[in-house]
């Protein structure tokens, strides 16, 4: 998947809210503007992913501790080159919980959201 393919996904989801209709504007902007999104050499905004896991039942949430923020959060990573953003976040919730039997409740975005990162 290129980089263009992704925007498309981003400009055919449909925001949540107020939040997510401005956080959306400015990805799309974002990709048009910076040619490298898609690494962390961009120290401005780069994309990164973000998965909740769920039981069967969808009773429970799987969290992990992360060790730079010294909190429990949902898995997630870079998208470190990657466009695939789907892919990027399956290979980061194998890699963070070790489980290889996951299955996605939905193939198309979930949710936006731009978080500031110190």
């Amino acid at each position: 998947m290129e980089i263009l393919k992704l925007k498309e996904q981003i400009e055919k989801y449909i925001p949540y809210n107020e939040q997510e209709t401005s956080d959306k504007e400015l990805m799309l902007e974002y990709i048009d503007k910076f040619e490298d999104v898609l690494t962390r050499k961009n120290k401005m905004c780069h994309f990164t992913v973000s998965n909740w896991i769920i039981n069967k039942d969808r009773t429970k949430v799987l969290m992990i501790y992360h060790n730079i923020y010294k909190s429990w959060a949902w898995t997630g990573g870079h998208a470190d080159g990657n466009s695939d953003l789907l892919y990027v976040a399956l290979k980061e919730a194998e890699e963070e919980t070790e489980l290889n039997n996951l299955k996605l409740l939905s193939d198309g975005i979930y949710g936006l959201e731009i978080l500031t990162v110190y």
